[in-house]
């Protein structure tokens, strides 16, 4: 009896500690920005306001990204795409398409690394760049650590 009560005890603690490092490393993932212009992101609109962004499955190539605004009242998950850049980057942030006075979020950088994550244009992005005269204008928001 008192064997299995150990080997329980063992069982639920080692449970504890990865549930712990896994609460740890999502929160380690989590960043903020205020973003002072309504935007989309995967045909769901967000107006202005603080929200934070927050990597969901950090070891995969093809990350899941959950945006929230700060009052939790507003949130999307959406899978991205790994994107190159020529160098690492110097600070986290998100990187918006602006057609005339609609913003999309393409890209989500973070600091000393050359691999961002690059989220699918929607239907409605997709329009817009058809129907486009030029190239879309590129917005960039720095994102803020945060940690719980």
């Amino acid at each position: 009896m008192k064997k299995q009560t150990l080997r329980i005890f063992l069982i639920f603690s080692v449970l504890s500690i990865l549930a712990a490092m896994s609460v740890h490393a999502q929160s380690s993932n989590q960043q903020t920005a205020n973003i002072p212009f309504s935007f989309n992101v995967d045909g769901k609109t967000f107006p202005a306001g603080l929200y934070s962004v927050t990597r969901l499955n950090p070891q995969s190539d093809k990350a899941a990204l959950a945006i929230k605004s700060a009052d939790g009242s507003i949130s999307q998950v959406v899978l991205t795409m790994p994107v190159q850049a020529g160098k690492p980057q110097e600070s986290a942030k998100l990187v918006f398409s602006r057609y005339g006075e609609q913003y999309f979020l393409s890209q989500v950088w973070t600091p000393a690394n050359n691999t961002g994550l690059e989220l699918p244009k929607s239907r409605a992005e997709k329009t817009l760049a058809r129907n486009a005269q030029a190239a879309p204008e590129r917005t960039t928001i720095a994102l803020n650590s945060h940690r719980r």
